[in-house]
């Protein structure tokens, strides 16, 4: 038996927390563009904020997800808390 070394967080908070953070503008175009600065990736547009925050919410999911599918590093957002623990693992 061995181990590995695996993330342990809850998505939502993250997400949740993610968007807290959020700022928005509207560009002269007229798109609301919606970013989270501490995270490079966290960004979308939209017609209205409301469409721009849930676009935002969809490309906050979805970088986390393939961050951990990849073995990539998940931006870090200030006041969430994302621990490493090693689980032990069955080789067959």
């Amino acid at each position: 038996m061995g181990s590995t070394k695996v993330k342990v967080f809850s998505l939502a908070g993250y997400v949740k927390m993610a968007l807290r953070k959020a700022e928005y503008e509207r560009g002269e175009s007229g798109l609301i563009t919606a970013f989270v600065p501490e995270a490079a990736g966290f960004y979308s547009q939209g017609d209205t904020y409301e469409e721009a925050r849930a676009n935002l919410e969809d490309a906050i999911e979805g970088n986390v997800l393939l961050a951990l599918q990849l073995g990539w590093e998940i931006p870090v957002i200030p006041d969430f808390e994302i621990r490493d623990e090693f689980v032990e693992t069955d080789p067959t």
